[in-house]
């Protein structure tokens, strides 16, 4: 029982150091040696939970993946009025971001940069996206058939969704830069944008 606790402990912590090193540095930059440090495991140890930098790479991209789209999930799968779901829905996804600010340019990057990424993650992902899809159009269609919201296709909005929030933050360092906001400043500025976004999705659906 101890052995199972002492091994979960050691993995999580190899997982938060990997999670750290390649959110900071991307994958080719990475190196083994310092997750192990930070982790405190010795290399050894390191290649024994996890073969590879691609493997270990490979399990924090689909785990980070997996918490942005779960962020969608567990609202859209509540039983709310369709734009009270929406609402919600748009907040969480962003909440999500805005704790890891770096992971649009992480995904960006590694999709634009590495042509496989895609081929390994679809067969993990397709199930989750096709279940947020199916569950989402059937709400929306709902709500257009009973005048709730304009005509609009479930892709658009979630596209609505996703690229407003992804935006806020992938201009992070240009709006810090060009703005000399401070740290209490650009936090302002984040509350801010969440509440434009939230506005600007509703505004298109309400009739």
């Amino acid at each position: 029982m101890n052995n199972n606790k002492e091994n979960q402990n050691t993995e999580e912590a190899i997982l938060l150091a990997a999670e750290k090193e390649f959110l900071d540095k991307g994958l080719s930059a990475s190196r083994m040696t310092e997750i192990a440090r930070v982790a405190g495991v010795n290399h050894a140890l390191l290649h024994y939970y996890y073969r590879s930098k691609e493997k270990l790479f490979t399990t924090v991209f689909e785990k980070k993946m997996e918490d942005l789209i779960f962020s969608l999930l567990s609202v859209i799968s509540q039983d709310l009025p369709f734009i009270e779901k929406v609402k919600a829905g748009i907040e969480a996804h962003f909440d999500c971001i805005a704790r890891n600010p770096q992971l649009p340019f992480f995904i960006i990057n590694e999709f634009l940069t590495n042509s496989e990424r895609v081929k390994t993650v679809r067969p993990f992902l397709k199930p989750i996206i096709a279940q947020i899809y199916t569950s989402f159009e059937a709400d929306l269609q709902k709500a257009i058939s009973a005048g709730i919201i304009k005509p609009i296709t479930p892709a658009n909005l979630l596209y609505n969704i996703v690229s407003l929030n992804v935006c806020s933050f992938i201009a992070q360092p240009l709006a810090v830069q060009l703005l000399e906001l401070s740290k209490e400043e650009y936090q302002a500025f984040i509350d801010q944008r969440k509440a434009e976004n939230v506005e600007t999705i509703l505004s298109r659906l309400r009739v």
